[in-house]
């Protein structure tokens, strides 16, 4: 099997992760002296740290935070606090 057979293959098993660090695991493991069992986890890790990244923007987007960078607009000399912590003359 050469490497676009692979590429395929991964990515028809939905490791998509490993597919895009395949090439670069490869001549990781040509330069320096690497076991097959520490590539196998190398690339394993990757997958892992890819879907996690992954669930953690999913979840984020589904949280649907307001955006941190967003500025709030108040009224001049009045603070942002909760209703009930409002002074008399504020409310």
């Amino acid at each position: 099997m050469n490497l676009i057979e692979l590429n395929r293959a991964l990515r028809q098993l939905r490791l998509g992760g490993m597919a895009a660090v395949l090439e670069t695991r490869l001549r990781q493991a040509q330069a320096e002296p690497m076991a097959p069992l520490d590539m196998i986890s190398c690339l394993v890790t990757d997958e892992l740290t890819r879907r996690a990244d992954r669930l953690l923007e999913r979840r984020r987007k589904q949280a649907q935070f307001r955006d941190p960078l967003k500025t709030l607009d108040f009224p001049e000399g009045r603070l942002a606090r909760p209703m009930g912590l409002l002074r008399e003359d504020e409310r």
